[in-house]
């Protein structure tokens, strides 16, 4: 004999000394605890604003260049007609009295490279620009991409962070100089058109 349960014929649950005994929270007192947990990180964040001295990025002394660079006219076709090129490398110089640690290096504001390795004061350090990576995955390509920026960062025994930005001349800028012993001309600027 099956019979169904309904709330007629449904028996009384006794609760438990523990659920006697525990507090009841009402409306009242939860609304209080969201405000609190609301304010608390306000008041944090502010108070640490207040506290804490301002944080500034120092300016890194350095040289940079690429080498292995395709042609200007490389640049003038379009990318899907230009053969396959690969080399090119980034040459960095440190020109301060301090090292620089935890290199984090972009270029194109969109590709980079982490390096532990220090770079002592003088130190020449040389980077493969197909070692660079977007955060999507890709690698940097010389026959996509034209080398336009690039922005350093480090850490120097300060334990400070410090940058360093730098443009390179482009084609389609109309800047950059055909480097020949005779012939120094400009690639045409697309801008005035």
């Amino acid at each position: 004999m099956n019979v169904a349960i309904t709330a007629a014929n449904r028996p009384a649950v006794k609760e438990s000394t523990f659920e006697r005994q525990s507090p009841r929270l009402g409306q009242r007192g939860f609304t209080a605890i969201l405000i609190f947990m609301c304010f608390v990180p306000l008041v944090t964040i502010f108070s640490m604003w207040q506290i804490l001295p301002p944080v500034e990025e120092g300016t890194l002394l350095a040289k940079v260049s690429a080498d292995g660079l395709p042609p200007v006219e490389y640049y003038q076709e379009s990318y899907d007609q230009r053969p396959p090129f690969s080399g090119g490398e980034l040459v960095v110089t440190n020109e301060s009295q301090q090292e620089w640690t935890h290199l984090n290096i972009q270029i194109n504001g969109h590709y980079q490279i982490y390096d532990i390795a220090p770079i002592l004061p003088g130190q020449t350090a040389r980077f493969k620009l197909d070692r660079f990576v977007h955060r999507t995955g890709a690698r940097f390509s010389l026959r996509y991409n034209e080398l336009r920026s690039t922005r350093i960062y480090a850490r120097r025994p300060t334990k400070d962070r410090a940058t360093f930005y730098h443009d390179f001349d482009t084609v389609a800028a109309g800047t950059r100089v055909k480097t020949s012993e005779t012939d120094l001309t400009l690639a045409p600027d697309v801008s005035e058109k």
